[in-house]
């Protein structure tokens, strides 16, 4: 997608990741197509030097085939969730991403109403895209740029590996044995600490992180992309807006003793050149 709007109008980005998996095409499990909406909202519309505009500049893929309908409902209603969670609608309350947008510009529009001087643009940028898929599971990016006025934009990225047989979305606990965390997460904090350059005398908090109880934690915002899960926090996740996002990569070969033998990532392992 392309961002053509100016950046200072709408605050800066925090700087999110465009992860390129591979350099070769990687073999299709399922069909989609990408879903693209380019909207503008207000005064705008008939007048292109208007300040008063609600933009909506949105991608995402809807997938088609390949897979079972029931399957294919699961995962284009997960990724429309996933993207909602993230926009400023009420949790829950919205559905569907044309509710979003039917919900957003009705706040905008009594804004203006009741506002008639009011001249700050919003914008509403949605950029999902499948990162990685193989005959077992998918791997979907989703990033959110949101500004609705305020000091600063929103940001989020969203990482979720969707199940191709089932259609659910792909936890930690599906991949690992009962009891990983300790182990998962002290290795983790490990790389964490190597990343943020902080020593292990020193605790997490007195670098400006607010993991509960000064303890490190994996969330559940991750992708399987080839032998590795990729994590990431969001800002204000784990520490305050200055500190920005954190994209972690664990390499899986590392963690063989805690994968489930009957699970996805142990197949995945045992024939590394399965899904290439």
């Amino acid at each position: 997608m392309v961002f053509w709007l100016s950046g200072c109008q709408f605050g800066e980005k925090q700087q999110q990741s465009n992860r390129i998996v591979a350099d070769d095409p990687i073999p299709a499990y399922v069909d989609y197509r990408v879903e693209k909406i380019d909207k503008k909202v207000g005064a705008c519309e008939n007048d292109s030097t208007a300040k008063q505009c609600l933009f909506f500049q949105i991608e995402y893929p809807v997938i088609t085939g390949k897979v079972g309908p029931e399957v294919m409902d699961k995962i284009n209603a997960a990724i429309e969730k996933e993207i909602l969670l993230n926009t400023p609608v009420e949790n829950g309350a919205i559905a569907t991403v044309e509710g979003m947008m039917d919900e957003l510009s009705s706040s905008y529009q009594q804004l203006v109403n009741e506002f008639e001087d009011y001249e700050q643009s919003w914008l509403i940028e949605i950029n999902a895209d499948i990162l990685y898929q193989n005959q077992n599971y998918m791997s979907i990016a989703s990033s959110v740029f949101n500004f609705t006025g305020g000091a600063h934009p929103n940001n989020s990225q969203i990482y979720k590996t969707y199940d191709l047989q089932t259609g659910e979305p792909i936890t930690l606990g599906d991949l690992f044995i009962e009891g990983y965390e300790k182990a998962l997460y002290e290795a983790a904090e490990i790389e964490f600490r190597m990343q943020k350059e902080i020593p292990p005398r020193n605790s997490l908090s007195s670098a400006g992180y607010w993991f509960e109880d000064d303890q490190f934690k994996l969330n559940e915002n991750f992708a399987i992309i080839r032998q590795s899960l990729i994590f990431y926090f969001n800002p204000y996740e784990i520490g305050p807006y200055s500190l920005g996002a954190t994209e972690l990569e664990l390499k899986l070969t590392d963690y063989i003793d805690l994968i489930k033998k009957d699970g996805l990532l142990f197949a995945l392992l045992s024939d590394s050149t399965g899904s290439e």
